[in-house]
C-alpha cells in the first residue's frame, strides 16, 4: 500500500476533496516521493531478502525465493533497490511459494539478471502517514493560490513561511507546521 490511501487522507486532514478526486490528483505518490526526500528515510524494516529477483511484466510477478520464509504477507508493499530498471514501492498483492503477485494498479518492467537485488518490507509510521496526508490537503486546497516564489506572508500577527525551512533545507514549499509532524533527519554540527 502506498504511505497512505486516499480515504486516510480525508481521514487526517480536512482537505475538500473526495476520496476519488484525490485519487485522481496523484497528489498521493508525488507526496510519498517528497517524504521519503525530506526525511531521508526509506521506511524500509529489518525484514530484507537479498536475492536474485525476475520481473515478469506480462504476468505482473516477481520470481524468486520462498518469499513467506522471510516474513513477507499478503498486501504488504516492498521496497526494491538494486534492479535494473525496477527499483522503486511495490505492493504486492499475494505471495505463494516463489511468485509474489503485484497488486491492481502496479507495473514492472522484464527483467531476467543475475543481479543480486535488495527486497524490504516497508511500514509508514502512524505520524508520517498524518503528516503525508496534510502535505496531500496543503497541495490540493492551499498550493494552487500561492504566489510562485512567494517565501513568506504576514498579515497583522500572522506569519507564513513557504519554501524553506529554519534549517535551510528545501521542504517543496511546506509550511514548518506541517514538516513538523515527520521525522526529519538528524543533521550534525561541523
Amino acid at each position: 500500500m502506498p504511505i497512505l490511501t486516499a480515504t486516510e487522507v480525508t481521514v487526517y486532514s480536512n482537505i475538500t476533496a473526495s476520496v476519488s478526486t484525490i485519487v485522481a490528483s496523484q497528489l498521493i505518490p508525488l507526496v510519498q516521493e517528497r517524504v521519503v526526500d525530506i526525511c531521508q528515510n526509506d521506511f524500509a524494516t529489518d525484514i530484507i531478502v537479498i536475492a536474485t529477483v525476475t520481473f515478469a511484466a506480462s504476468t505482473l510477478t516477481l520470481l524468486g525465493n520462498d518469499w513467506s520464509t522471510f516474513g513477507f504477507a499478503d498486501n504488504d508493499e516492498i521496497l526494491i533497490k538494486n534492479s535494473y530498471r525496477n527499483d522503486g514501492y511495490y505492493e504486492i498483492e499475494s505471495f505463494s511459494g516463489t511468485t509474489a503477485s503485484l497488486a491492481s494498479g502496479y507495473t514492472c518492467v522484464d527483467e531476467l539478471s543475475s543481479r543480486t537485488v535488495v527486497v524490504s518490507l516497508v511500514k509508514w509510521p502512524l505520524t508520517v502517514k498524518r503528516g503525508a496526508a496534510l502535505m496531500v490537503a496543503f497541495d490540493y486546497d492551499t498550493r494552487p493560490g500561492r504566489v510562485p516564489g512567494l517565501v513568506e506572508y504576514t498579515l497583522g500577527p500572522f506569519k507564513e513561511r513557504y519554501n524553506v525551512s529554519d534549517k535551510g533545507q528545501d521542504n517543496y514549499g511546506y509550511p514548518q507546521d506541517i514538516l513538523g509532524s515527520l521525522p526529519l533527519p538528524v543533521v550534525s554540527g561541523t
